[in-house]
């Protein structure tokens, strides 16, 4: 993670399983998220996200602190937004060989992007929601065991519980959550406790402060 170095943090995404959807609505949800996060993370990004296919996008991150924070926004504004879909990610610390360009992610080349498109684009039956290949293979494994973890929680989530689960996310007074939804403060301790929300936050925080030791 050297500074003024040729490589970079590249993310890139898509939709699972993004044939079961009406692509019109689809391109549609996935462009007012991926405008979300160029507008609320801009000084995480060095190339805004942009959406390459119909069901891709694309962007270059400041830093791993950054990439880790845009996962965690997307999966939350997925929330917010109450999408149906899921997305896969590939975040690779690879090479580039043209200038970044900081308008939008178009026109850049170099290995670093054809191993992440490789990562995205895998069929393997192996194949995790959150893929990992960073500075080292000790890096990569720990955010893939880690975000393995996240992953099994955020899929035992359901849709009509997306508005409460992301307040309880944001907020932990259950006593305010409980009032927004028309719930007392033991409902929603209760929720808290099933829906593993407090285990979300803690991983989110764990990884966000292990960064800073790397």
């Amino acid at each position: 993670m050297a500074e003024k170095s040729t490589k970079y943090f590249i993310l890139m995404g898509d939709v699972v399983s993004s044939s079961s959807y009406e692509a019109k609505s689809l391109h549609k949800e996935l462009k007012i998220l991926i405008q979300s996060c160029n507008k609320e993370l801009r000084a995480d990004i060095l190339s805004p996200y942009t959406i390459t296919l119909g069901d891709e996008f694309q962007g270059i991150a400041t830093s791993l602190e950054a990439s880790i924070k845009t996962l965690f926004f997307m999966e939350e504004e997925c929330l917010k937004q109450e999408l149906d879909f899921k997305l896969h990610y590939a975040l690779h610390f690879g090479e580039i060989e043209t200038e970044i360009n900081p308008n939008i992610a178009y026109e850049m080349m170099g290995p670093g992007l054809t191993k992440a498109r490789e990562m995205l684009t895998s069929k393997k039956r192996s194949r995790k929601r959150f893929e990992f290949d960073l500075s080292n293979k000790r890096e990569s494994l720990q955010f893939s065991r880690l975000f393995e973890v996240l992953d099994a929680i955020i899929l035992s989530w359901k849709k009509e519980d997306y508005a409460l689960i992301l307040d309880m996310i944001k907020n932990e007074n259950n006593a305010e959550v409980g009032e927004k939804h028309e719930k007392n403060r033991d409902q929603i301790w209760k929720r808290r406790k099933t829906l593993m929300v407090n285990e979300y936050n803690q991983l989110k925080n764990f990884m966000l402060t292990y960064i800073q030791s790397l």
